[in-house]
């Protein structure tokens, strides 16, 4: 056998040897061609993200108006009223509003537009809620959507709470731990599981914590609640622990 036809035979072997890889299990990637297609083999068109299939890699991805925002095509905005209903504009994108008056903000703050924000003050003072008596546990849990880290009405609810045992209780210092399902590479899911734990953070800043007593921290994929490669337990491991120093 010459070189030439050695060379020709390795190649094809190379060729098929690769073709028949099937690569990651959707959702997750190496590359866009590992995102055509969903686990039913359902055709789809998605992009590989940070290890992940999903909507939209880059603003190209979306279409006219809109703009890829954390791997989702959203409505680009620059005002409130360009949104739809039920949504406000925030980041230049269209996003789920914080609070309506069936979805009070809690914590002292009132709902402006559908955004929680502290009272304005009337002939210089602001009132403060007069504090009532909570049963106060040093550890809560909020749970988030696939992919996702905003935050929920339950975990806001939650939240609007353990502000309140935060102000009635000076000497607690507040970690957040963020955690993901077993779903995107290491990197992401830590990525991820920093996101969701900001945002607690955040949301309580906004209720009036003190930004000083409140630490942050990711375990991404490492510590799930349930050790199971279900839908059942992935939504449970998305989530966002708060334990009390």
């Amino acid at each position: 056998m010459n070189r030439a036809l050695l060379l020709a035979l390795l190649c094809a072997t190379a060729a098929l040897a690769v073709a028949g890889c099937p690569g990651p299990e959707y959702p997750k990637c190496e590359s866009d061609d590992h995102c055509k297609k969903d686990k039913t083999g359902r055709a789809i068109n998605e992009h590989c993200l940070f290890g992940q299939c999903q909507q939209c890699a880059k603003d190209s991805h979306c279409s006219a108006g809109q703009k890829c925002n954390r791997g989702r095509c959203e409505k680009s905005c620059t005002a409130d009223t360009q949104c739809g209903a039920g949504q406000m504009c925030e980041d230049a994108s269209c996003v789920p509003v914080q609070c309506t008056d069936a979805k009070p903000c809690g914590g002292g703050l009132q709902c402006d537009k559908g955004r929680c924000v502290a009272p304005a003050s009337a002939g210089g003072t602001t009132t403060t809620p007069t504090p009532t008596a909570l049963t106060c546990e040093k550890k809560a849990r909020v749970q988030f959507d696939f992919n996702m880290h905003d935050l929920r009405p339950d975990a806001r609810e939650v939240l609007d709470n353990f502000a309140k045992c935060l102000a009635q209780n000076a000497d607690w210092r507040l970690r957040i731990e963020g955690h993901a399902d077993e779903r995107g590479t290491t990197d992401y899911n830590l990525q991820l599981g920093d996101n969701r734990a900001g945002s607690v953070r955040d949301y309580l800043v906004r209720l009036g914590v003190a930004k000083a007593r409140v630490a942050t921290i990711s375990y991404g994929e490492e510590k799930p609640l349930v050790a199971s490669g279900s839908e059942d337990a992935w939504a449970q491991n998305r989530r966002a622990e708060l334990v009390v120093q």
